[in-house]
């Protein structure tokens, strides 16, 4: 007996992968729909919409007068408060200098291009300063404020320590205005009125020079290694014992020393120390001994030629450079 829940139903078999299964397109109606201008664009409208564009006209031309007239009464008030308030005027320029080159407090104050009476806030600090450092006499210089209505330019001359002097660049020594003056470093400093310290000071003489540039540095060797020469004659101690008046570079091996009383000496260019203290030794035993010293010939390492102002003539050394003792040793 077969009975009802053990009947297997047969399904409805499915052909095919359902997912790849065609759909019915669904057709949908499409609806046109007429929209209706509810708000109508009217004279009245039209007018009311002018009136509000002029209005937002006037209220920009509003706020910009605003704004420049705000403008004008800063400028106003700046102008009165600090332009033309005496307290800013310039009223005193002080200088400080050691006046080592020839200037003067009023030649610097004309090269600043400050006068009383100027606006201090108007004063360019920076461009006050360049127009110092341009002259050739300044080696620095420095610019600052005081108040009330003080300015104060601290300039640092170049302190000359020799003359310059050139036959074949038509180059004289201690002449105003067209004599060459160098300082330590080797800068040109030109001459104006001579002081009695600048007469004073000693002779570089060379045989050829470069292009003189008042301001900038020179770059003969020779120059420069009479420059060395000087400062060790200072550093040394024998500017206390004798003073230096001329020294003669033109030679490449050695120098040729002119010191006060007409004492004549030749150096070596090498070691230049050690030859200043040998040389002073001699001026001490010179003085010691009473001796009238002429001449002396230091390219001699041992029993340096000295000659004294006996009435004798004296040979310049240079003509006939002595070799020293180890150069002599090799030879033979």
């Amino acid at each position: 007996m077969f009975f009802s829940g053990n009947i297997r139903r047969k399904t409805k078999k499915v052909q095919g992968n359902f997912v790849f299964r065609r759909k019915k397109a669904k057709v949908t109606r499409l609806e046109v729909r007429h929209r209706m201008e509810l708000n109508p664009e009217t004279d009245a409208t039209r007018r009311q919409k002018r009136l509000r564009t002029a209005g937002a006209g006037v209220k920009v031309a509003a706020g910009l007068l605003f704004v420049m007239g705000l403008f004008s009464a800063g400028v106003i008030v700046v102008k009165q408060a600090f332009m033309e308030n005496e307290r800013f005027q310039l009223k005193h320029i002080s200088v400080v200098t050691d006046g080592a080159a020839g200037l003067s407090a009023g030649q610097i104050v004309e090269a600043s291009g400050l006068h009383e009476g100027v606006n201090m806030l108007s004063v360019s600090l920076v461009r006050v300063k360049e127009q110092l450092t341009a002259l050739p006499q300044v080696k620095s210089a420095k610019v600052t404020r005081g108040y009330p209505g003080i300015v104060f330019l601290e300039v640092m001359q170049r302190t000359p320590v020799a003359w310059l002097e050139c036959k074949g660049k038509n180059v004289d020594a201690k002449v105003a205005g067209r004599g060459c003056l160098l300082d330590a470093e080797g800068f040109v400093v030109p001459s104006g009125e001579l002081s009695d310290e600048q007469r004073a000071l000693p002779v570089i003489e060379v045989a050829d020079v470069g292009r003189l540039i008042p301001g900038q540095g020179i770059d003969s060797p020779d120059v420069l290694a009479a420059l060395n020469f000087i400062q060790q004659h200072h550093v040394t101690g024998l500017s206390h014992l004798i003073r230096l008046k001329r020294v003669d570079a033109s030679r490449a091996y050695a120098f040729k020393a002119v010191f006060e009383n007409q004492v004549t000496a030749v150096f070596p260019r090498h070691d230049l120390q050690d030859q200043m203290q040998r040389m002073a030794r001699i001026v001490e035993l010179s003085e010691e001994k009473d001796w009238n010293l002429a001449s002396v010939n230091l390219l001699v390492q041992l029993n340096v030629p000295v000659t004294f102002h006996d009435g004798s003539v004296v040979n310049d050394p240079l003509h006939k450079p002595a070799l020293r003792r180890e150069t002599l040793a090799r030879s033979n």
